[in-house]
C-alpha cells in the first residue's frame, strides 16, 4: 500500500504529497538513527500550517541526509522553492528572495537564511535602520 492511498485527504494540495512521497522514499535508505527527524519532515509537509517551521525542519534533514541522498533532496528543494516564498513585512508583504536562489546555498537553518535576507535588505534599502528586526515569514504560494 502507497503513502497515497493512506493519506490522502482533500486538504493536502498536489505539492504537499508530492514532497512526502519522497521523504517516505528515503525511509529506506537511511539510518533509523534518523527517521524522526524524516518523521517530523513529512507530518509538518502534509500537516503543517507553519511553513516556516517546515522550512527549518527540511535545513535540518538536508544537512544531515543530502551528501548521501542527493537527488530526493534536489526534488525536495525544487518543490518548496516552487510552493513556498519568503516575505517581508515592509511597508505591505513583499517577497523579498526567491526561495530557489536562496536554497541553493546550504544553509544550516531558517535563522541563517534570514540574516542573510535581512543582510541584503539593509545594503539595498538605505531607509532602514541597521538595528531593526525585519519581520520575515515563509507563506505558501497561492
Amino acid at each position: 500500500m502507497s503513502l497515497t492511498t493512506i493519506i490522502n485527504p482533500p486538504t493536502i494540495t498536489g505539492w504537499r504529497l508530492d514532497a512526502a512521497q519522497i521523504v517516505e522514499g528515503l525511509f529506506p535508505v537511511t539510518d533509523p538513527a534518523g527517521w524522526n527527524l524524516l518523521i517530523d519532515l513529512r507530518q509538518a509537509l502534509l500537516h503543517g500550517k507553519n511553513w516556516s517551521q517546515t522550512l527549518d525542519q527540511f535545513l535540518t534533514c538536508r544537512c544531515r541526509f543530502e551528501s548521501d541522498h542527493y537527488l530526493p533532496f534536489y526534488r525536495l528543494r525544487r518543490l518548496l522553492s516552487a510552493s513556498l516564498k519568503l516575505e517581508a513585512e515592509l511597508d505591505a508583504p513583499v517577497e523579498v528572495a526567491a526561495l530557489a536562489d536562496l536554497l541553493r546555498t546550504p544553509h544550516v537553518s531558517l535563522d541563517s537564511i534570514k540574516k542573510a535576507v535581512r543582510r541584503e535588505l539593509f545594503e539595498h534599502r538605505l531607509h532602514l535602520d541597521p538595528a531593526s528586526k525585519v519581520p520575515l515569514r515563509v507563506v505558501e504560494r497561492i
